[in-house]
């Protein structure tokens, strides 16, 4: 089990999935940027340094083989 979050991550709380996401501006050592899978572009939220919390409310991590529908495993956006 996981006690952090990964670059590469896929994941899930309520009924929304994602992968954690390497962001340009990442200068610290906190990861836990999430991309959802929607057909919104950009979609991401910050959880960095709430591992704890994500899980603790509900969130999973997600096996490495599931595919989304609206991004990439690197959490770009895929062509229609």
């Amino acid at each position: 089990m996981e006690n952090d979050f990964v670059y590469g991550m896929k994941v899930s709380l309520d009924n929304e999935f994602g992968v954690v996401i390497r962001e340009k501006s990442d200068d610290s050592n906190l990861i836990g940027v999430i991309c959802w899978d929607s057909p919104q572009k950009n979609n991401t939220e910050d959880w960095r340094g709430q591992f704890g919390t994500f899980i603790r409310i509900g969130g999973k991590i997600l096996d490495s083989e599931y595919v989304f529908q609206f991004i990439n495993d690197d959490g770009s956006f895929k062509n229609s």
